[in-house]
């Protein structure tokens, strides 16, 4: 092999015999703390983003689950109106189930029109919905329509 300056001859370690001899090869096992310790970071900044948009998934299903509740209502109490003429606010009469975690309201039925309301145990936001002379109920802003806040 040629002399390279900057490579270590075999020479080199026989004039350092001593200190040749004295550090033994080791074999590396595990991982040093570190790479464990930018692993445990990696893995804080993935989490750290994803959290924030599972909130916004859960939210997005509370609101879904209150407008299909709404509308299941609607279509309820329409069966219930072609019947008896008259619309009502008994759930036993309309023979309706709520779902799980979900409070309907209602804040008015009669003969010309209904309107409930709708919240989650989980989540602070609310839906509303009216029917027929029903006064509108914020924040649904259209007849027949359900309306959420964010």
């Amino acid at each position: 092999m040629p002399h390279i300056p900057w490579f270590p001859s075999r020479s080199a370690c026989t004039l350092t015999r001593v200190h040749c001899e004295r550090m033994p090869r080791r074999r590396r096992s595990g991982f040093s703390l570190i790479e464990l310790f930018v692993v445990l970071v990696v893995i804080g900044i993935l989490v750290g983003l994803a959290v924030p948009r599972m909130h916004g998934f859960k939210h997005q299903f509370y609101i879904t689950t209150m407008i299909s509740d709404l509308r299941n209502l609607a279509a309820t109490e329409e069966g219930y109106w072609s019947s008896v003429d008259s619309y009502t606010s008994d759930f036993n009469a309309l023979r309706f189930n709520v779902t799980p975690g979900v409070w309907v309201t209602f804040v008015q039925a009669d003969s010309t029109g209904w309107s409930a309301s709708a919240t989650h145990d989980d989540d602070t936001s609310h839906c509303a919905i009216y029917y027929g002379n029903a006064p509108p109920l914020l924040p649904a802003t259209a007849k027949s329509f359900v309306g959420c806040s964010k």
